[in-house]
């Protein structure tokens, strides 16, 4: 079996996903997470150009109550992406801290594969 090789250093940054706590959502237009009483809490401090995304758009702009347990459990897994790599532990321990997360982890490392020569 062949080793994966990585991509390029500066092809792109590496990527935290994380899941709300039931009952969060996060609240694209201003940039904040809302508990489920209406309390707002502001992002950390990201990098420029970092994106702070649903994995699932579609499930996260439909109304929780029209949708199945599996569909509302998939409307809370988020993630950012960062610009570069360089500050990833520090962003990934501040996303954990934050009081509306129930889990963060670094996304697995992308790969590109390798080819066995036709000898």
């Amino acid at each position: 079996m062949f080793p994966a090789i990585p991509p390029p250093k500066k092809l792109t940054g590496r990527s935290i996903d994380f899941k709300l706590k039931s009952g969060w959502r996060f609240d694209e237009k201003k940039r904040i997470f809302v508990d489920p009483k209406g309390g707002e809490f502001t992002l950390p401090r990201l990098p420029k150009t970092s994106r702070v995304i649903y994995k699932v758009p579609g499930l996260a702009r439909s109304a929780s109550k029209k949708l199945s347990g599996a569909e509302r459990d998939l409307q809370r897994y988020m993630q950012v992406i960062l610009p570069s790599p360089r500050s990833t532990q520090s962003v990934l321990q501040a996303i954990q801290s934050l009081p509306g997360i129930e889990e963060a982890h670094l996304a697995p490392e992308i790969s590109l594969p390798i080819a066995k020569s036709k000898r």
